[in-house]
């Protein structure tokens, strides 16, 4: 049985889903912990993107994706530039 409380979820097998003001915080808070900066190339990221496309907008990605069991938590994610998290997902690179 999963465990709903507000905008946490979580499944027997352990894993925490989060969804609205607590995703929201878990953004801020990987933001701000990697100092602004993309863990992959360096580049500095802007929380909000400039424009469409911007490659320098911020991507919070996911050390094990969600697909593959992985939790909504500050120790599975990690700050990326929008490029970099777009390289990874059409290359695996």
């Amino acid at each position: 049985m999963i465990d709903k409380r507000g905008d946490v979820w979580t499944y027997p097998s352990g894993r925490i889903r989060l969804k609205g003001k607590a995703l929201e915080d878990l953004r801020l808070k990987r933001f701000w912990r990697d100092n602004e900066t993309c863990r992959k190339c360096g580049e500095r990221v802007y929380f909000t993107a400039r424009f469409d496309g911007d490659p320098q907008a911020y991507d919070m990605a996911h050390i094990v994706s969600r697909g593959a069991g992985g939790s909504d938590v500050i120790g599975n994610v990690e700050t990326w530039c929008h490029r970099c998290h777009m390289r990874f997902h059409n290359t695996g690179k």
